[in-house]
């Protein structure tokens, strides 16, 4: 079966849908998602920040409001962060993804379910994307297809600079402080990444990210539910996933932009990527609406697309990519060294109002408040002291 568009938007999760749905305002769109239903599986914690909330208009897929954290270091030192304001939400990921794949359809976009992108190539009049049961030409393309994006890679642009393997479990327990996420730092807990519990009313959701090459997460999720006496609590449900960490170089080309996982625009320290995803794929749609008013898809027109994401957050992601490096090569000596020069309130006071959204934003203030910590990576903090 062959079909036609004016925008083939390749992924029907948020960022995706999002960026459709804005798009169908003016040009006829369809949207492949490989699933069967938007939504599922579940790859995400869910924490975000309430821009993201705001972003998709879905207020009604929040389970809990977080205002405070718990960091634990390796040495059994606990820090404790409370913020004056909400600072992230906890949502119903299948359910917030759904509300977005629902505003597209409303916007006019078909979203095609169980269609998975095989292969892409250049037409006489855009692009041609091959489908397990048909084909559809395209004018232009907007890639949201996740870490290993198809079309990113077959249209020269590459992939991200590394990736974190995840998993995660939602437990039959109901966490004390229904307001605060606990995380977890240590290689023998979750090395080159973190562990998180998150409260989600009646259940808690475990999890962490390890890099590929210290093995599977699934050791070390068992590892750390052992540690905290969660190994016999009821599992509900079982969630995996994998974060790319460092964005593509380039983010477009003649009749194509890439956005979200496919762009690897995840937050480095995080591995959060609803925020930067989603405000990308706006910036997309805004680019493709203008440079189809002007009959003009090229490379050179398209190229705006980049400049207006890494205005906003590009800066973000590059200093937080050299911060995670650094912190990926540390021991747990050095990551206890850090939790106590960060055990003061002159210092904890400053981490409680930060955005997880621009979390290299408080660097300034914590490094002149602790200018020991310089000691870590002196070159790379001292970059991060003159922002």
């Amino acid at each position: 079966m062959a079909m036609r568009c004016d925008v083939l938007v390749v992924g029907g999760g948020p960022v995706g849908c999002i960026a459709a749905a804005s798009l169908s305002q003016s040009l006829d769109v369809k949207v492949l998602e490989e699933h069967p239903r938007v939504g599922e599986p579940v790859q995400c914690a869910g924490l975000v920040t309430p821009r993201v909330v705001e972003l998709a208009s879905a207020n009604d897929t929040i389970i809990n409001h977080i205002d405070g954290a718990c960091l634990h270091f390796p040495g059994g030192r606990t820090l404790s962060l409370q913020g004056e304001e909400v600072k992230a939400v906890v949502v119903d990921r299948g359910e917030f993804d759904r509300r977005c794949s629902e505003r597209a359809i409303k916007a006019g976009a078909e979203v095609l379910t169980s269609r998975r992108c095989l292969s892409v190539k250049r037409s006489a009049d855009g692009i041609t994307a091959s489908l397990s049961d048909g084909t559809v030409d395209c004018r232009a393309i907007l890639a949201a297809d996740g870490y290993r994006s198809t079309v990113a890679q077959q249209l020269g642009l590459g992939k991200a600079m590394e990736v974190v393997r995840g998993i995660e479990v939602d437990l039959q327990i109901k966490a004390d402080d229904q307001h605060r996420v606990h995380v977890f730092l240590g290689r023998s807990i979750a090395p080159g990444f973190f562990a998180w519990a998150i409260p989600c009313g009646d259940l808690t959701r475990v999890g962490l990210c390890v890099s590929p090459e210290n093995g599977t997460p699934q050791r070390f999720l068992n590892e750390l539910l052992h540690r905290n006496g969660w190994s016999d609590a009821e599992r509900v449900r079982n969630y995996s996933g994998i974060i790319p960490l460092g964005s593509l170089k380039r983010t477009y080309t003649d009749n194509a932009l890439i956005t979200g996982d496919a762009a690897g625009m995840a937050k480095p320290l995080s591995g959060g990527g609803l925020f930067t995803g989603m405000t990308a794929g706006g910036m997309a749609a805004d680019v493709l609406r203008g440079a189809f008013q002007s009959n003009d898809l090229s490379a050179r027109r398209l190229s705006d697309y980049e400049l207006r994401w890494k205005r906003v957050f590009g800066d973000e992601i590059r200093r937080s990519y050299r911060v995670r490096r650094v912190f990926a090569r540390m021991t747990d000596r050095d990551l206890d060294k850090v939790g106590g020069k960060l055990d003061r309130e002159n210092v904890t006071s400053i981490l409680a109002t930060g955005d997880i959204d621009f979390p290299t934003a408080l660097a300034p203030q914590v490094l002149k408040a602790s200018p020991s910590l310089l000691a870590f990576s002196p070159l790379l903090l001292l970059r991060l002291l003159r922002r």
